[in-house]
């Protein structure tokens, strides 16, 4: 057993944690609107669940408004059902033509719940980071070929790649800590 192997494993299932907080963050609502907020709106559509960018046209019109275009109308109910299922917190307005989304301006008070958010998301991509490091500590603790020498060796190089990893997600954090607080 190589530490380079144990390496790459580490380093395959941490990079999920770090694309995941990344994917999370992107949800959160930091006063300016991005589309990567709709990536979860699933909508019933031709006897399936399609994403809803696969069934419309998604366009910001100002720093507080989304208008959503279907490419088929007869969808536009469905897309409206779909998207207060994803939980958005927000009131799809439906026209005949079109859905409109406003966002009301983030206040001093939601930007600090946002930020809450974040902390909690940053805390569960830890504990991932953590199990990571328990099942690499696992795959050469429970070898008996492996000599102490070795397991000490492991240690300290499972020890300063945890470490890299959480000061990466540390990093993303206050970046978006960084952009939620400001106006």
């Amino acid at each position: 057993m190589e530490w380079k192997d144990l390496q790459t494993k580490f380093e395959e299932q941490a990079n999920k944690s770090i694309k995941w907080i990344n994917n999370e963050y992107s949800l959160i609502n930091s006063g300016r609107i991005s589309l990567s907020i709709f990536n979860n709106v699933k909508v019933a559509a031709y006897d399936s669940m399609m994403p809803l960018n696969q069934v419309s046209n998604i366009q910001i019109v100002n720093a507080t408004q989304v208008v959503i275009k279907p490419y088929d109308m007869s969808l536009i109910q469905e897309i409206a059902k779909g998207i207060y299922q994803a939980n958005l917190n927000v009131n799809p307005i439906v026209n005949a033509d079109c859905i409109r989304i406003n966002f009301a301006p983030q206040t001093e008070e939601s930007r600090k719940l946002n930020v809450k958010k974040a902390k909690q998301i940053l805390e569960s991509a830890k504990i991932k980071i953590r199990d990571v490091r328990k099942n690499i500590q696992s795959l050469y603790k429970n070898n008996d070929e492996i000599s102490e020498d070795l397991i000490h060796y492991f240690e300290d190089e499972l020890n300063k790649i945890t470490k890299k990893y959480n000061n990466d997600l540390e990093n993303i954090f206050n970046k978006k800590e960084k952009e939620l607080m400001s106006l």
